[in-house]
């Protein structure tokens, strides 16, 4: 049938058959190409995921870090007056746990030395006396915790009592 047809006509039904094959092929992706595309994207997604999950664990710690540096000057607070109580005069050990704002503390506080202030000067009967008072110098040694971080402290602190 196409034997007997002009040669103008053959052309013409050759380009169409060429002409459906190409508008057919460009309506849609390849399997190959969709699976490429999968790829791309989910090695995308999972890149910005790990970037996500490492900025947020940065994030905790920071907070657990700023958390435990925040109640750093209440807990010191509470340990001076701990130590400087008048009941703890003879006490050459102290020990004490406890949570402020969410983040749990212990502590201990040993004598190193004790001491007499100088002798002092008395004008009225020219000689050196001894201050009543006495002095106790305490190494502390204090442990913070909050969510699992914890952080060590190591200081020395004064105390006196009164004879």
């Amino acid at each position: 049938m196409v034997k007997n047809l002009e040669p103008r006509t053959k052309t013409m039904i050759k380009n169409s058959k060429q002409a459906t094959y190409t508008n057919n092929r460009t309506h849609g992706f390849t399997l190959i190409e969709v699976m490429v595309a999968s790829v791309i994207l989910f090695s995308v997604i999972a890149t910005v995921s790990m970037i996500y999950r490492g900025a947020f664990i940065s994030s905790e710690k920071a907070n657990n870090h700023i958390n435990i540096t925040s109640v750093l000057p209440s807990v010191l607070a509470i340990i001076r007056d701990d130590i400087r109580n008048k009941e703890n005069a003879k006490a050459t050990l102290l020990t004490n746990k406890a949570n402020v704002w969410q983040v749990n503390y212990q502590w201990q506080a040993n004598v190193v030395e004790q001491k007499f202030p100088p002798k002092k000067f008395d004008p009225f009967t020219s000689e050196l006396t001894n201050s009543p008072k006495k002095y106790k110098l305490w190494q502390v040694q204090l442990s913070l915790e909050s969510n699992g971080l914890s952080k060590s402290y190591s200081f020395n602190e004064i105390s006196w009592v009164n004879q």
